[in-house]
C-alpha cells in the first residue's frame, strides 16, 4: 500500500468537511459498485488464513 498522503493543516473546517463528505460519497459508490467482489474476496482471504485447532 502507498504511504498516507499528508493532509494540509491550513484547511478551514468547511473545507475539511467538504473533503470528508466527498471521500465518504466516493467510498459508498465504490462499495455499491464492487460489493459482491469485495465480499467474495473477503471469503477467500478468510479461507486462506490458517486457524489453529483450538480443540486439538
Amino acid at each position: 500500500m502507498r504511504p498516507h498522503p499528508d493532509i494540509p493543516d491550513h484547511w478551514s473546517p468547511q473545507q475539511a468537511l467538504a473533503v470528508y463528505a466527498l471521500l465518504d460519497s466516493l467510498r459508498e459508490r465504490v462499495w455499491d459498485q464492487y460489493r459482491a467482489q469485495f465480499q467474495g474476496q473477503y471469503r477467500i482471504d478468510q479461507q486462506d488464513q490458517t486457524h489453529p485447532d483450538l480443540f486439538d
